[in-house]
């Protein structure tokens, strides 16, 4: 892992100081009563014909972090319920258990009243700890940080281009890998499922907790890199479960994500976001249905 590199949040974006992030303006929300938070689903963060799994969690949890007088997220766990659409949409946040250090919320993702009144079909539920983050003390251990090379080093860092039109999702991302092989587009031929890189908000804004969950289900499924097809059915995310680990420093995180198993049209992935400096900063598993079919090793 490189410890040379600056982050340079504004480098080649075009942000501004005082220019609203799109991240903060998509997932914005305003508190409206009874633990309700109003905003709007955005079509920017979407991948093929519906909102990215990451990008709803985020939108979630800004209701949890406005709900919530903890400062740091220690673990979410979101279900993707139905497909939300464009539009107004609440997080309802109960909290279920609040103490001196920690607190557990439930969030709702509500939208679309069928009549005046109705509380709204539910779209995405889920779990949020909060508790606070200590610094890093001496005792801490961890796996090795991957050896790779740094975001801003040499020819062979290539920015990651999307293979579908659709993915708006990808523009909102300035993602960059060190080989071919560590995405499925790229590739020859199949190999382990394994995809990985480096990422940060193309319009510069700094990477802080809101962007983990986002980070951590924003890359090509893992499991693409062995069947060597995305399909048209891809690998919608049933549930989804995150862990910060540390806090998040503003430049730019390498994800990395690796499936193990793919059984009963369902496939697994873990991932792991690593800081600049070999730090780990958030941890995710996840279980998504998986309908196509390609080329395999074995």
């Amino acid at each position: 892992m490189s410890q040379e590199a600056e982050a340079q949040p504004d480098e080649g974006t075009g942000a501004r100081a005082g220019t609203a992030y799109e991240l903060d303006v998509d997932t914005e929300l305003s508190p409206v009563g009874g633990g309700r938070y109003a905003g709007e689903l955005v079509e920017r963060w979407n991948v093929g014909i519906g909102p990215n799994g990451g990008y709803l969690a985020a939108f979630c949890l800004r209701g949890v972090l406005h709900a919530s007088d903890l400062p740091d997220p220690l673990s979410m766990t979101i279900h993707y319920l139905s497909r939300p659409a464009p539009g107004r949409a609440e997080v309802h946040v109960t909290p279920m258990r609040v103490g001196r250090g920690h607190a557990t919320y439930r969030f709702d993702l509500l939208q679309a009243p069928a009549l005046p009144g109705d509380a709204g079909e539910i779209r995405a539920t889920g779990l949020v700890l909060m508790g606070r983050l200590r610094q890093p003390g001496r005792l801490d251990f961890a796996p090795p940080a991957p050896e790779v090379p740094g975001p801003e080093r040499s020819s062979a860092l290539r920015r990651l281009s999307a293979p579908n039109e659709a993915v708006s999702l990808w523009s909102r991302l300035d993602t960059r890998i060190a080989r071919a092989d560590d995405v499925f587009f790229h590739r020859t031929e199949p190999g382990e499922a394994r995809t990985m890189g480096w990422t940060r908000l193309a319009d510069g804004r700094p990477s802080d907790a809101l962007c983990v969950p986002l980070f951590l289900d924003s890359w090509p499924p893992a499991v693409f890199s062995r069947t060597m097809t995305a399909d048209t059915v891809g690998a919608p995310t049933l549930e989804l479960t995150v862990h910060w680990r540390n806090h998040v420093p503003p430049g730019w995180l390498f994800a990395s994500f690796e499936t193990r198993v793919l059984a009963g049209g369902y496939v697994d992935e873990s991932g792991e976001l690593w800081s600049e400096d070999g730090m780990l900063v958030g941890m995710s598993r996840q279980l998504a249905r998986y309908a196509g079919s390609g080329p395999s090793l074995g």
